[in-house]
């Protein structure tokens, strides 16, 4: 029965996570069985893959050392196939099956939440990577140039790879004691809110921001209008947008110029 490139390719995939043998991805066997090369295969494959989410999750590597972090990812790589040949956006979820080693959670019950954290910062270079400009906003220095009228209706707009982060650790402290090499003062079990994003060479930053901050932030991001955000946490607008994490702005029309 012939077999067609796919179903080969197919037959491939499943046996670099153990799901089909050597033989079945029709490897011919010589001075070495079939599943011994495809072995050699697998160990490449996963080796690979791992080495992405040590670039990915150095916080995570750090915490746990190498020996532990190999088990993470080889668990990672069997379990999240890679979909495409293209690892860019290899790694997501690796949080979950961190969640999968109840002795390491046990060690250490906020690692999951530090490859989440981690994850966003990868996402916050995705975000900005694809970002385009298919959205007119106007500067920030037109905001002078409003009506009364008009402030009501009006949106503020984030940068492509703004993340708003929140946690019941202190994570962001957490990454500036490891760059720092300063443990010993944090109180990893303080919860932290704060803000995740790109500076515009593409270089991922993130700073802690208070409650309301965060809340004003995630308004931002859900794009209310300034009628729709609670007044008192509008306070804290001048302190978002000298993080640069405000682009510009939009009108929204009246409700009834809608139905014109």
């Amino acid at each position: 029965m012939n077999t067609s490139l796919a179903q080969v390719q197919q037959q491939f995939a499943k046996a670099l996570h153990y799901q089909a043998t050597g033989e079945e991805c029709q490897i011919v066997s010589d001075h070495f069985s079939a599943d011994e090369r495809i072995q050699i295969y697998r160990n490449n494959f996963i080796i690979s893959l791992s080495e992405v989410l040590e670039a990915t999750y150095p916080m995570t590597l750090e915490l746990v050392g190498e020996e532990c972090f190999t088990q993470l990812s080889r668990q990672h790589v069997l379990s999240q196939p890679l979909q495409s040949g293209d690892v860019t956006h290899y790694g997501a979820a690796f949080s979950d099956t961190i969640e999968q080693f109840p002795t390491v959670l046990e060690a250490a019950p906020y690692l999951a939440e530090v490859a989440r954290f981690e994850w966003s910062l990868d996402k916050a270079q995705q975000a900005f990577s694809l970002a385009n400009s298919s959205i007119s906003v106007q500067p920030l220095a037109n905001l002078a140039q409003l009506t009364s009228d008009e402030y009501s209706l009006l949106r503020f707009h984030l940068a492509p790879s703004v993340i708003p982060f929140a946690s019941r650790y202190a994570l962001f402290s957490l990454n500036l004691a490891l760059q720092n090499e300063q443990l010993e003062h944090l109180d990893i079990n303080a919860p932290e809110t704060g803000v995740i994003a790109c500076h515009p060479n593409g270089v991922p930053w993130n700073t802690v921001l208070d409650s309301e901050q965060h809340q004003l932030l995630m308004n931002l991001q859900a794009e209310s209008t300034l009628a729709e955000i609670d007044e008192s946490l509008l306070t804290h607008l001048e302190t978002l947008i000298q993080l640069n994490l405000v682009v510009g702005f939009t009108i929204t029309k009246h409700e009834e110029e809608h139905h014109e």
